[in-house]
């Protein structure tokens, strides 16, 4: 009796320091890391940045309000291939020679948040949208899986989406995939997706088939924690197309389908892919893929409390670039759109959640980067290697616990035919040449802004303060130097 006695007295006390053990490990559990990454989303279309009249993201602003929004968030550059390439490696994206489309993929030198997240114990998995250079899924591109910019080759383990700067939203099968112009076939897109070395087909929209994913891999259950990059192509063109739910939501018609019989897929996507103010409904269907985007949204974040995951997951959301004139996007009061150095062009939403560590709505007007994504994610699992690689990123918590005014003395942005600094309050903007493409307008010159009190770049200073152009100027040069 003794001895039963002995043993259960043993079996409880062992239970006890289990119990201990458990919740230290929770003390020091990794968080979650879920990177949500939006492509062509206007500034004012957030409701949570005081966004439009017509705009309703109640999931986006979930994500806001439950923790951090900054004001003066950026993209390193104004277009999808570049700026991606810099969230990823948190470096300049022009140090490898990326300075607008075409250009390098980031050389296995330089090493990407999964691939440090790995060494960590995470599993890693890419949803959506991959663009850095040279793969583009329907032109034929030999071995892309070998390719550095193909996702399993830059550290994730597990990948379901496309390569390429667009997918057609409901053509996802390979009796899709029909054109043979390559001209047409690099602007259409159409086809299965890939999952991860291979090529499947889908039913449905796109936008729909990435939130259903992510959700899955929140489901999964897996003792390590997860780096997911969620990276969805709304609301990039084509956004004439969207779920028929949508469609009866905002009172709009199907958008006619593209007819080889009558016409290329250049001239079809020439006429409706750069709109302009062609279509009276171009704003609806443009609400309309916004709405089935934070549908989808509102499911993962659903899926993160349902498993318990909510409280010790980092979310942190941004779009790639500024919003396209050519999809019906708001920039609010910024000046320009995507494709240029203008605020529209650059500035972004960026929001992060953390509920387990940071407090809600919280609200900086620090100027920060998407090149800050990647150290703030090191420091956020406590990462040793965060001290012994060099980015051109900072550590975001600065800004969020130690009130930081200011983590970077300056950001340079250059696609070669434009430049730009913004230093403090100011930001200089000089294009070499004028830019003048379909809708896109931009005029050689020199522009000088103060941001503070001008954050609609209406007053070009540039010929009333030449001292400060030229010490922006030489700030620019610096830093060409320096790449």
């Amino acid at each position: 009796m003794k001895f039963i006695s002995l043993a259960l007295c043993f079996l409880f006390l062992s239970c006890l320091s289990d119990k201990k053990n458990k919740h230290a490990d929770i003390s020091l559990e990794k968080p979650n890391i879920l990177l949500i990454i939006t492509d062509d989303q206007g500034y004012a279309d957030y409701a949570a940045y005081g966004g439009a009249n017509d705009v309703s993201t109640p999931a986006m602003d979930i994500i806001a309000n439950s923790g951090v929004l900054f004001t003066n968030a950026y993209a390193t550059s104004p277009i999808c291939n570049a700026s991606r390439a810099g969230i990823i490696t948190g470096n300049y994206q022009q140090r490898w020679g990326t300075f607008y489309y075409g250009g390098n993929v980031f050389p296995e030198t330089v090493k990407t948040i999964p691939e440090l997240l790995k060494k960590e114990g995470y599993r890693t998995i890419k949803i959506g949208k991959t663009h850095y250079a040279e793969i583009l899924d329907n032109n034929n591109i030999e071995n892309p899986t070998k390719l550095r910019e193909f996702p399993l080759n830059h550290g994730y383990d597990e990948f379901l989406g496309f390569c390429a700067h667009r997918h057609d939203y409901f053509k996802m099968k390979q009796s899709d995939d029909v054109i043979e112009e390559p001209y047409d076939d690099r602007m259409s897109q159409r086809g299965p997706l890939w999952v991860n070395n291979d090529r499947k087909d889908f039913d449905g929209y796109a936008t729909n088939v990435f939130g259903d994913e992510a959700v899955k891999q929140i489901y999964r259950e897996d003792e390590r924690p997860f780096f997911m990059e969620l990276a969805f192509n709304a609301v990039h063109h084509p956004i004439y197309q969207a779920p028929e739910e949508y469609l009866q939501k905002f009172g709009i018609e199907k958008f006619p389908e593209w007819d080889p019989k009558l016409e290329s897929f250049k001239v079809y996507h020439e006429r409706n892919c750069w709109m302009g103010e062609i279509d009276p409904d171009g704003r609806k269907r443009y609400l309309a893929n916004l709405a089935c985007l934070d549908d989808n949204i509102a499911k993962v974040l659903a899926a993160l409390k349902q498993t318990e995951k909510w409280e010790n997951t980092l979310i942190i959301f941004v779009s790639d670039n500024g919003g396209s004139q050519n999809t019906y996007a708001n920039n609010g009061i910024l000046k320009g759109h995507k494709y240029i150095l203008t605020e529209g062009g650059i500035r972004t939403a960026f929001t992060m959640s953390w509920p387990k560590k940071l407090k809600s709505n919280q609200k900086f007007n620090t100027p920060v980067s998407h090149l800050d994504i990647l150290p703030t994610i090191l420091s956020a699992v406590g990462s040793k290697v965060q001290d012994s690689i060099t980015t051109d990123g900072k550590n975001i918590f600065q800004v969020i616990e130690k009130q930081k005014q200011t983590i970077h003395e300056n950001l340079v942005w250059d696609t070669g035919n434009e430049w730009a600094v913004r230093s403090g309050s100011w930001k200089l903007h000089v294009a070499k040449t004028d830019y003048i493409f379909r809708s896109i307008h931009l005029e050689k010159g020199t522009y000088l802004y103060n941001l503070l009190d001008d954050p609609g770049c209406k007053n070009n200073l540039a010929d009333k303060n030449p001292v400060k152009v030229t010490e922006l100027t030489k700030i620019h040069e610096n830093w060409v130097k320096n790449l």
